[in-house]
């Protein structure tokens, strides 16, 4: 789960910068082996700086005014919508995260709770 929301977070970067989908196979993260969480975390740090400087530069004209065309998945967004919908997908792992730690009797952040 990990991999697969640093990964998400590289992918929908490179929608945004592209107006676009894009291929899977264009991640860093593809075919590399997982070696552990703090690796992944080392290894996408660059990729969310980069993604922070992306969202940095951007203006509120930005947000309302581009428009992310996925018709091939059914839908077209406004940039700032698509956005948030980066930011919904990594909460609703976040959530399932702290679910299994919480069923796991694990010490967990008290992110929501």
């Amino acid at each position: 789960m990990v991999r697969h929301v640093l990964e998400g977070e590289y992918l929908y970067m490179l929608m945004a910068k592209e107006r676009r989908s894009v291929s899977e196979d264009r991640s860093p993260f593809a075919g590399r082996p997982f070696a552990g969480v703090d690796d992944e975390i080392a290894f996408a740090v660059p990729y969310r700086q980069e993604f922070e400087r992306m969202v940095a530069g951007l203006s509120d004209n930005d947000l309302e005014s581009i428009e992310i065309d996925r018709s091939e998945v059914g839908y077209k967004r406004k940039l700032g919508d698509f956005l948030l919908r980066a930011i919904y997908h990594e909460a609703v792992h976040c959530g399932q995260l702290l679910g299994y730690l919480r069923a796991m009797g694990i010490h967990r952040p008290k992110v929501w709770d």
